[in-house]
Parts: C-alpha cells; sequence; structure tokens
C-alpha cells in the first residue's frame, strides 16, 4: 500500500502543481475529520455528517490516485467539482457565505483550480464572486429567504467579495513567488548539470558511506564503467591497495569536515589499469548544516606524469644509452656516503680501450650503436641494485653496494670484461672490442674521506699503461 505523499515529477511544473493539489487533499482531509469529530459532540442528532464525511475523504482518495497516475488536471477537476456540488447545496441552503465550512469550500475550489493552471485559479474565483452576487439579488427578490447574521444588502456581499479577493490574491501571489523559485532553482540546476556534464574533469558524487550516487560522463569513461554499474560502486574498488592507509585517513579527514589541499592518487579502472589522478574532495552539507554527501573532482594527470618522467630521463638519463647520466650517479654516490656503517662499496671506472678507432673506422653512428650495445651488456651483468652510469664519450662507472670482500669484486670485473670483449653483430659488420676497469673499495663509513672516483680512474689509467683489456685494483702503487 502507498503512504501518503506527493508524487514526484521530473517536471518542474507539474511538480508545483502536484505539490499545490496534495496540500488541498490533505487539507480537505483534516477539515472532513474535524467538523466530523466536532458535530459528533455538538449535534449528535445530525448523523448525516458521518457518511458524508466518508464520501468526502472517498473523493479525496479518488482524486489522489488520479495524481499517481499522472492525472493531475482530472485529479484536480474531482476537487473543483466535488467542492462546487457543495457549495451550492450549501448556497442554496442558507443564501450566503458564512461559516469556516463554506470558506473553506471556497479555498479548496481555488487551491484545486490553482493546481490546474493559475488562470483556472482566477475563473473559480470570479465564478465565486458572480455566484455570490446572484444569490445576493435572489434574497433581496425574495427568492431566497434573509439568513442572520448578515442582512441581504450590498455591505454583505462587498464583505464576502473583499474576503474572497483577498483570499484569491494570496494565492495568487504565492504561487507566482513559488514559480519564480522553482524557475530560478531550475536554472541554477540547469547550469550545475551544464557544469557537471560537460567539464573535462571527472565528477563523482559519493554517499556518506562512500558509494557512487551520481557521475558524469567523463568519470565513467575514466574509470571505465557502464553507465549502470557505476552507481552504488564503492570507493574502494577503485582505490590502490598499496596507498590503503593514506586513503582511510583521507576519508576520516574529509567526513570530520576538513578542507583537504587537491592531492595525488592513483586509481584502477575496471579493467584492472592504474591511472594517475589529481583529486579534490569535499563534504557538501543541506541547508540545515547536516553533511549530504561528499563531491569528488578527479583529473586524469597521465600526461603530466608522462612529461615529468621525460623532464626526469633527460635530466638524469644518459639519452643515447639510457643509463643514468652523472648528475644521477652522483646522486647514488652522496647516498652511499649518508649510509654510514661497515658494509663494503667499490667503484669501477670502466673505459672502452681503442674506441676512437671505432668512429674513424666506422662513423658516429656506428659508434653511437656500440655504446648502446655495451651499456646494455653492462647493465645485463649486474645486480638490480647496483649502478652503472655514463659519464661521457666511451667512459662508465659502476657503484657496487653491499659487497663482501675483493674477491667478489673482481669477480664482477671478470664478467664484466668477458661480456664487453664478446663480438657485435652490426649489420654485416663484426666488431669487438675490451675495456680496462680501474676498481676501489672502501668502507661506506670511509667515503667522505676517500675520492673512490678519482682513484679508481688513476687504477684504470694504469691497466692502459701495463696492455688494457684488464682490470687493477687502486692500492699505494697506483698513487706513484
Amino acid at each position: 500500500m502507498h503512504k501518503f505523499r506527493i508524487p514526484e515529477f521530473s517536471d518542474q511544473e507539474k511538480q508545483r502543481r502536484a505539490n499545490i493539489l496534495v496540500v488541498t487533499q490533505f487539507s480537505v482531509v483534516v477539515l472532513i475529520t474535524v467538523m466530523v469529530i466536532f458535530s459528533s459532540f455538538t449535534s449528535p442528532e445530525h448523523r448525516e455528517t458521518i457518511p458524508m464525511g466518508v464520501a468526502g475523504g472517498l473523493i479525496m482518495a479518488i482524486s489522489y490516485g488520479l495524481l499517481r497516475k499522472g492525472k493531475i488536471e482530472i485529479a484536480s477537476w474531482v476537487v473543483i467539482i466535488s467542492g462546487w456540488l457543495i457549495f451550492t447545496v450549501d448556497l442554496a441552503s442558507i443564501a450566503g457565505i458564512r461559516g469556516v465550512s463554506v470558506h473553506g469550500q471556497i479555498l479548496i475550489v481555488i487551491f484545486a483550480g490553482l493546481a490546474i493552471s493559475g488562470k483556472t485559479a482566477l475563473m473559480m474565483t470570479i465564478l465565486t464572486l458572480t455566484v455570490n452576487f446572484i444569490i445576493l439579488r435572489l434574497e433581496q427578490l425574495g427568492l431566497l429567504l434573509n439568513p442572520l447574521p448578515l442582512p441581504a444588502n450590498d455591505t454583505r456581499w462587498f464583505i464576502q467579495t473583499a474576503y474572497t479577493m483577498m483570499a484569491a490574491l494570496y494565492i495568487w501571489t504565492a504561487d507566482n513567488v513559488i514559480r519564480n523559485a522553482l524557475t530560478k532553482s531550475q536554472e541554477t540546476a540547469d547550469r550545475y548539470r551544464a557544469l557537471f556534464d560537460r567539464t573535462n574533469d571527472g565528477i563523482l558524487i559519493y554517499d556518506l558511506n562512500w558509494k557512487v550516487i551520481s557521475a558524469n560522463s567523463q568519470a565513467i569513461e575514466l574509470l571505465g564503467y557502464p553507465s549502470t554499474e557505476i552507481i552504488g560502486l564503492n570507493a574502494a574498488q577503485c582505490e590502490d591497495l598499496e596507498n590503503s592507509e593514506e586513503i582511510s585517513r583521507r576519508r576520516e579527514q574529509i567526513l570530520s569536515g576538513q578542507n583537504l589541499p587537491i592531492f595525488e592518487e592513483t586509481l584502477v579502472r575496471k579493467d584492472g589499469n592504474h591511472i594517475p589522478v589529481e583529486l579534490s574532495m569535499a563534504l557538501v552539507h543541506d541547508v540545515h548544516g547536516k553533511p549530504q554527501h561528499i563531491q569528488c573532482v578527479l583529473r586524469d594527470i597521465t600526461e603530466r606524469k608522462n612529461y615529468e618522467l621525460r623532464l626526469q630521463q633527460q635530466a638524469l638519463y644518459d639519452p643515447l644509452t639510457n643509463l643514468p647520466n652523472r648528475t644521477l650517479f652522483e646522486d647514488r654516490y652522496q647516498r652511499a656516503h649518508s649510509n654510514l656503517d661497515q658494509s663494503l662499496v667499490a667503484i669501477l671506472f670502466v673505459d672502452l680501450d681503442n674506441f676512437k678507432w671505432v668512429n674513424d673506422e666506422y662513423g658516429h653512428a656506428i659508434g653511437d650503436q656500440v655504446l648502446q650495445e655495451l651499456g646494455g651488456r653492462l647493465q645485463g651483468s649486474l645486480r638490480e641494485s647496483d649502478t652503472v652510469a655514463r659519464l661521457g664519450g666511451d667512459e662508465f662507472v659502476i657503484i657496487l653496494e653491499n659487497i663482501r670482500n675483493k674477491k667478489d669484486v673482481s669477480k664482477v670485473a671478470e664478467k664484466l670484461l668477458k661480456n664487453i670483449s664478446l663480438p657485435l653483430q652490426l649489420g654485416e659488420k663484426t666488431i669487438q672490442i675490451t675495456a680496462s676497469i680501474g676498481i676501489n673499495i672502501a668502507e661506506k663509513r670511509n667515503l667522505p674521506y676517500v675520492d673512490l672516483l678519482k682513484s679508481s680512474d688513476n687504477a684504470m689509467y694504469k691497466v692502459k699503461e701495463s696492455g688494457k683489456n684488464a682490470y687493477r685494483f687502486y692500492d699505494s702503487e697506483v698513487k706513484s
């Protein structure tokens, strides 16, 4: 069974008219109930008020049923016609308007007319005044009895007319105020809807349990969910689990009403792909200051992140070999400085032998390919925790951290020399090249006092002087 409530219409004008009619129906039911109860105590001999009240309530129920089916005009005319039938009987019986019941019937008729249109309400008002005037003249001609307390003269008609016109004016003014308010509200809603739908950013509206209650097309496209699935979606289904603690902290802050600055986060699309976004969230309150929902604006920053990555690549990586450049090498070297434990770190300075000959013999394009290939071989010979960087030209430098002893470093150096000396097949050309490696080892806590890079460079030059294609550790002999 449906509860007595105002039916909802998508059209604002229909909703306005439905609101008026439901208020009218409810008022009639209340008026009938009060009159039946009052009459049963004050005039118990008039038992006819009970079936009349039941009939009136049934008429209102029929009108309400028609309204729920969307038939506003028919539902309104049911009230108007039934109200006028009762009104006419009252006029014929007591010859004039007096008493709360008759005034109530007039207002009911006018209100029901207003539910159809303002013109209908005006027509019902004019009709009421006309009938009043006719009844008055019938009384003056002796065709109707002259009731008390008001005599049948123009004063009575003037008083009745004044009251009715004031009621009509009030209703007309109230309707215009409501109509204008609804119009402005609709215009504001339309502007908001246009902004909601056409903005380049995605917009999600969450309820207080972090479930989506509304989403624009940009958010739907960004997250990859169909419009039928995104409503009711829990925010946790789109969040990166690796950052769950930070996400939970932000949620608590937002629900507590804190204003958070714009922040970055990684969301998970329905297809499982991760997408970086910039988020702006705020708790929205209703007119009474009670939390209503959470508004979230999200912007795809994939392009910006890719651009930042490209800038980082250009600033920290060698464009030819894609290995760390001198800047990134120095940063990692300084980080090794900051760890003042007793573990060992080694610096290997690698310089290709006779690389100038490759450029002179085959050209710089082939020389670049050789550098790219050898850079890949160097990186493939090391652990992921190790660093190999290109300082420029044919010079490379390697950082080996957390090594146990000199023997481990020797094994790495031998592996590097072996892999470097393997023939390179570049098209129809086969090129073989060797390298000289200088090495120095120290405890991390001693790094600030020993320039490992310079000392390993010195050791490398001793290898060059001794015949190349070998490695050598820095020692006291190298210093001389």
